[in-house]
């Protein structure tokens, strides 16, 4: 199948990944499984055309971007507009303890620890299409939480409604060194 673009992709497998925890903006790095991911991943990327790589300035993108561009003498530009989700308290919890329904309370107590809310990110989701030129040949390296948020306002045309959002998130299985294409206002799944 012929994809186009823009792409995006999640970072390869961190040791926390394996453990099922949260992440949020801790810098965790890349495990030796998550640096053969991807390599893996480049092995598709490479038919993509890809000429634009914008990566998350966290370790565990930035690695995964690396890689990638390593292969495609290509030049990384990292951006912390693409941080994952700052969960606050909750970047020790254990994503298959999170639920829809109690996802929003938890966030909002996390709130006065330094979580970032919804809002938020959907701010810095919008401040960053704003900030970039989405050609067809771009490729982003990130995160899963933002991804879901990148995947929600991209394909609700720029829509913040935070219930539908949670909704939205949670039936979304993105797992590490996936690569999704962004055509026909919806997201489809390339590797």
């Amino acid at each position: 199948m012929h994809y186009s673009g823009p792409f995006f992709m999640r970072h390869g497998e961190t040791n926390w990944n394996q453990k099922d925890k949260l992440q949020g903006q801790k810098d965790i790095p890349l495990n030796d499984n998550g640096r053969r991911q991807a390599e893996e991943a480049t092995k598709i990327i490479t038919t993509l055309g890809i000429e634009r790589i914008i990566a998350s300035n966290l370790s565990r993108a930035k690695e995964t971007a690396d890689i990638i561009a390593e292969r495609l003498n290509l030049t990384v530009e990292y951006e912390p507009l693409l941080r994952e989700w700052n969960f606050g308290a909750m970047n020790i919890a254990k994503q298959k303890d999170l639920r829809p329904e109690t996802f929003k309370a938890q966030l909002a107590q996390n709130l006065k620890s330094g979580a970032e809310s919804i809002d938020g990110v959907f701010t810095r989701v919008a401040t960053f299409f704003d900030k970039f030129d989405m050609n067809p040949n771009t490729l982003i390296v990130s995160h899963g939480g933002l991804m879901r948020a990148m995947m929600y306002y991209l394909e609700t045309g720029g829509k913040t409604n935070v219930d539908e959002f949670i909704n939205f998130g949670f039936h979304q299985r993105i797992s590490n060194a996936q690569i999704f294409a962004f055509q026909n206002k919806k997201f489809e799944l390339v590797r």
